[in-house]
């Protein structure tokens, strides 16, 4: 009974405005990670991502009525992680992953509101973004979204299971696993030939987790239900880095179903091999230590 709430809460308005499941939701998201600077109060933004694009700023996500969310309606909290558009109507890059935001439910949408409303509002502007080139240049971001972005809601596969569609919906859209552990093009978008195979660029490497033998194939199920709960791997070692955070803040707080459901789903999606690595090449003087 209590799975079949929970998945009613992701896929209908039974649970709508609920801000302890927006909460949930939140931690699932990562929200916190991106959106909270070292020392900062949370959810108050400052946080720097640093891309091969430049360096990106979480914006304050408080009710504050000058820095934060707090003259934001819930219509313009929909627009911006549905279609990635603010309440003036300006583009945002894709460093805020609405691309697979836009994905969830309108009732999870709408705890999620509730959630953010209950935040203590924090008087901090956030850092503007320090971007390399033509990236500053926002108006492109609109040609961008005709090809870089299709917009939600998640719609369940009807061909699948209920589990299989459950751990996709938590694995594209809250958890948007793909935003790190897919590789991006020249433009900013996920290359979908590449979904879950991997990614080398910062700010911080993400593995192959489809399941091929160079990224999970040798992973069960149980292995990756064990590894969302615990973070530990199936030989032992235990994750580090962001995804550390992941699991430690996120994923550990669903049910033992739902991370069963993400298992099932990460077990079925189709295996794609990484990149080979670079060449090396020759040392160069200015490769040579100094001592």
């Amino acid at each position: 009974m209590l799975v079949l709430l929970g998945w009613l809460c992701l896929v209908t308005t039974a649970c709508a405005q609920d801000p302890e499941h927006g909460a949930l939701l939140a931690a699932v998201s990562g929200c916190a990670s991106c959106h909270t600077a070292e020392g900062g109060a949370p959810y108050a933004g400052g946080f720097p991502i640093e891309t091969r694009f430049g360096t990106f700023y979480g914006s304050n996500l408080t009710p504050d009525p000058e820095h934060g969310l707090g003259d934001w309606s819930e219509e313009d909290f929909v627009r911006a992680l549905r279609k990635g558009r603010s309440p003036a109507g300006r583009p945002y890059y894709p460093a805020f992953p609405y691309t697979s935001y836009t994905l969830l439910t309108d009732a999870d949408l709408a705890d999620l509101w509730t959630y953010v409303q209950t935040v203590a509002p924090a008087p901090r502007p956030a850092p503007a973004h320090q971007l390399k080139g033509m990236y500053r240049w926002r108006f492109l971001l609109r040609f961008w979204k005709v090809t870089g972005f299709r917009r939600g809601p998640f719609r369940p596969d009807p061909d699948r299971s209920d589990a299989w569609n459950r751990g996709g919906y938590l694995v594209d859209a809250a958890a948007h696993c793909g935003e790190c552990h897919t590789g991006r093009g020249g433009l900013g978008g996920l290359r979908k030939r590449r979904y879950l195979a991997g990614n080398d660029d910062p700010p911080e490497p993400a593995p192959n987790v489809t399941p091929h033998e160079h990224g999970a194939g040798h992973w069960s199920t149980t292995d990756w239900t064990a590894f969302l709960e615990d973070g530990m791997a199936p030989d032992g070692d235990f994750v580090g880095g962001e995804m550390r955070r992941v699991v430690t803040e996120g994923t550990t707080l669903l049910s033992d179903e739902d991370r069963h459901a993400m298992a099932e789903y990460l077990r079925a999606v189709k295996p794609r091999p990484s990149r080979p690595p670079p060449e090396p090449t020759a040392p160069t003087p200015d490769d040579e230590p100094w001592w």
